[in-house]
């Protein structure tokens, strides 16, 4: 691929073929779960009618599973993880997706990163968490429930505790967001 409307033809056709698209970038394609061989051979045939071609090499497993994590984040509602459904638990999509348990790919993610995989986790939570109070409308309440905490008292000390500032904080940042965008814009003559 050399053009972002490439990225975005590949990333379209694969949607289209049934595929749960994780990234696709320059030279890289990255989609949810094991691939079988018939999947391989038919993203293979994919790729080709597009004029591509597939390079074999195995993506490390950090990348894997920040692409897994990242996937499990951009769902609009987290709060399964609450509701007693353990196959949506992010761990549990991770040892099916990787093939692997959950301690050995919290040590070899920690080995190669440099972070525990908890703490990648907790970071990509609060970066959700942010994300909702700046640019939605929701209650502290209600963004805890959806990002799967268990209490809005457990969210709060985690987000203090990791970021240094409260969630009162960004949730200011929206409110100077949306006073910056309802203000007249000021000409001078």
């Amino acid at each position: 691929m050399v053009c972002q409307r490439c990225v975005e033809e590949v990333r379209s056709e694969l949607t289209k073929a049934g595929f749960s698209v994780l990234d696709v970038r320059l030279g890289y394609v990255s989609v949810q779960g094991p691939l079988t061989a018939d999947k391989e051979k038919q993203i293979s045939k994919l790729l080709a009618s597009l004029g591509f071609g597939v390079l074999e090499t195995s993506v490390p497993l950090p990348q894997q599973v920040k692409d897994l994590v990242a996937a499990y984040f951009a769902q609009s509602d987290l709060s399964e993880i609450k509701s007693g459904n353990t196959g949506g638990r992010l761990s549990v999509q991770l040892q099916e997706a990787l093939k692997a348990d959950y301690a050995t790919i919290s040590s070899q993610f920690a080995k190669e990163e440099g972070i525990t995989l908890e703490k990648y986790i907790i970071r990509c939570r609060l970066n959700k968490v942010k994300e909702w109070l700046v640019y939605s409308g929701e209650t502290l309440t209600e963004i805890a429930y959806r990002t799967g905490y268990s209490s809005v008292q457990h969210l709060s000390n985690q987000f203090r505790q990791q970021t240094g500032l409260t969630p009162s904080h960004f949730r200011q940042l929206r409110r100077q967001k949306q006073e910056l965008q309802s203000s007249p814009a000021q000409s001078t003559t």
